[in-house]
C-alpha cells in the first residue's frame, strides 16, 4: 500500500514538473526570435531577404501575425525589391516565420 502510494506521487511530481517545463520553453520561444538583415529580393506571398554581408539568402514566411514597422510598413504589398529590411524570426519546422519586419533607412 504504501508502495502504490510513493509511486503515484513520484508519477504526479513528474507530471507537474513535465507541465511547467514544457510553459517555459514555450514562453521563451514566443518571445525570442533571431534577426536577420538584408535586401528584399522579392516580396510577392513570400519575403525573400539577401544578407547585406556574404549574400545568404532566407525566404520568410509572412502570415497575419507578423508585425511591420517604419517608413510606412504596413503589410508585405508595401515591401519593394531592393528595400534594405531586419527580420525578426522563428524557425517553425523548416520554415522561417518573420515575427517582425522593419526598414532599414539608412545602410
Amino acid at each position: 500500500m504504501f508502495h502504490q502510494i510513493k509511486h503515484r506521487t513520484f508519477v504526479v511530481l513528474v507530471s507537474v514538473l513535465l507541465v511547467f517545463s514544457c510553459a517555459g520553453a514555450a514562453a521563451v520561444h514566443a518571445q525570442g526570435g533571431t534577426d536577420f538583415q538584408g535586401t528584399v529580393l522579392t516580396s510577392d506571398g513570400k519575403l525573400i531577404v539577401k544578407k547585406d554581408e556574404g549574400g545568404t539568402r532566407f525566404t520568410f514566411v509572412v502570415n497575419d501575425k507578423t508585425q511591420f514597422m517604419g517608413s510606412g510598413l504596413k503589410s508585405l504589398a508595401d515591401i519593394k525589391k531592393g528595400d534594405h529590411v531586419i527580420v525578426n524570426y522563428v524557425v517553425n519546422g523548416s520554415q522561417y516565420v518573420a515575427q517582425k519586419v522593419a526598414a532599414v533607412t539608412n545602410k
